[in-house]
């Protein structure tokens, strides 16, 4: 009989089972290490993410539904501002099968919303002429935080300097829409905040 052999590789304990898959998550940019040198997520990635998550509870599907709800969860303590979106997203974007073609109402305009995208982005206040659903026009400086997609149309969230207060606006319904140089970065999360509190998201 022969002699039983040990194994050519060296015994893997828990201690460096677990260093080497630390060492493996920091290579591929998961945890605190490696965080400084992961690039920033692409913020439409990050927006297209977010809807998609946020549209996850309607498709018939429990478990799908509740790991979006999880994620949503962990959200708050990484990505608060992306937390606040998922809120709004959830609430007001378009569920499936409940898109509306609008009954012969024009759709947004492709460059405002070009520009609306930029202006949410940069923090950059816009100003409209705007169009009610009364025929009342009126000129509006606001602060854009968010576009949502209802079944009537696309909507611009915002605050809004003439009503002080926030407001909701088709971007069918708007008239010459310009972007401001200023910057409202500073204010952006406590603005979501309101928003999220004032649409009971």
């Amino acid at each position: 009989m022969r002699p039983r052999t040990e194994p050519m590789h060296p015994k893997l304990t828990r201690r460096a089972l677990g260093a080497g898959l630390a060492a493996g998550a920091a290579a591929l940019g998961i945890g605190q290490r490696a965080r400084a040198a992961v690039p920033a997520i692409d913020p439409d990635l990050r927006d297209a993410a977010l809807r998609g998550l946020a549209l996850a509870g309607y498709r018939g599907d429990p478990v799908t539904a509740e790991a979006a709800r999880a994620a949503a969860e962990r959200l708050a303590v990484t990505d608060p501002e992306g937390a606040l979106l998922y809120r709004l997203y959830r609430a007001l974007d378009v569920r499936p099968a409940q898109y509306w073609q609008g009954g012969g109402l024009p759709d947004a305009a492709a460059p405002d919303l070009t520009l609306l995208h930029g202006a949410i982005g940069a923090c950059q206040p816009v100003a409209f002429g705007y169009t009610d659903l009364s025929d009342n026009v009126t000129q509006r400086k606001v602060l854009p935080l968010a576009l949502v997609h209802p079944p009537q149309g696309v909507k611009l969230l915002a605050w809004c300097e003439l009503a002080g207060d926030y407001r909701q606006f088709f971007v069918r319904a708007m008239r010459d829409l310009t972007a401001h140089p200023d910057d409202f970065a500073a204010t952006r999360l406590s603005l979501l905040e309101g928003l999220v509190e004032k649409e009971g998201a």
